[in-house]
């Protein structure tokens, strides 16, 4: 046999064998290509918004994997900070939004959230920078006014704090979020007759939720009003003033403590 035969019937064998080789994938190793390919695709809009029906811990694991995923999706940049503050880890939330606003400086959404864990840690001149850097298109949105508020109050500036909840309830007319914010700042400003006034107004509005009636229950425990104060609370009362009862609202009237008290219930 020529060499030219030899090399033939080699290349037919070699060629054979491959064939052998790449036989067709079975079933299994189809789902487990399939299941890959699902693990690294984004969710989709049915699944993001079945997630968003969850428990919070159960959203926490949904946005986190998302994030795993594509770090650099606004929409999940912005929906994971925003779980993580409420389930309680602002330090997460506030690195999450800082790094969304890095590609994204100036957004509205992310500079709410990166402020509002900020604040969260006592972190105040850090949402001041990043609410400076939205106020231009914030001007239109109640939430950013009303977080700007809140944190000039953090930073004793209580005046304008005033006028930003002002220019909010201009948006959103007998907001019992932005009256109660603004009865706070009152106390902080030493008006507290001023902060009861605004306080009772927003607890008679029917969207205000309990820690509207909370703060006017603060409010009137620090002026020394324990009587009225737990005729307001009634069977509300939370557990930390159940126990300590009128000592609580004594204590309350150190200056130091009333105003940490104070500046803990806005936001």
């Amino acid at each position: 046999m020529s060499a030219t035969r030899i090399s033939s019937v080699a290349l037919i064998a070699l060629l054979g064998l491959g064939a052998c080789i790449a036989a067709p994938p079975s079933s299994q190793e189809i789902q487990m290509v399939d299941a890959a390919g699902r693990n690294v695709m984004p969710a989709s809009k049915a699944e993001r918004d079945l997630a968003g029906q969850q428990d919070l811990l159960n959203q926490a694991k949904f946005w986190t994997n998302e994030y795993d995923k594509n770090p650099n999706e606004y929409e999940t940049a912005l929906k994971l900070s925003q779980v993580l503050r409420a389930i309680g880890s602002s330090p997460r939330s506030s690195e999450i939004s800082a790094q969304a606003l890095a590609m994204k400086p100036g957004d509205v959404e992310l500079s709410l959230i990166y402020a509002q864990a900020s604040l969260d840690q006592g972190k105040a001149e850090d949402a001041a920078t990043a609410l400076a850097r939205a106020e231009a298109e914030g001007q239109n949105d109640w939430r950013f006014l009303s977080i700007i508020g809140v944190t000039m109050d953090s930073l004793d500036q209580h005046t304008p704090a005033q006028d930003y909840y002002t220019r909010a309830l201009a948006l959103s007319p007998n907001n019992p979020k932005i009256l109660s914010n603004l009865g706070l700042s009152y106390a902080l400003d030493g008006k507290p007759g001023l902060a009861e006034d605004t306080l009772r107004r927003a607890i008679l509005l029917p969207d205000a939720d309990s820690r509207v009636k909370q703060n006017l229950i603060l409010v009137l425990g620090v002026q020394g009003k324990f009587d009225e104060a737990e005729k307001i609370a009634g069977n509300d009362l939370p557990k930390a003033l159940i126990e300590s009862n009128r000592d609580y609202f004594k204590s309350m009237l150190n200056a130091s403590r009333t105003w940490d008290a104070l500046r803990g219930a806005q936001n």
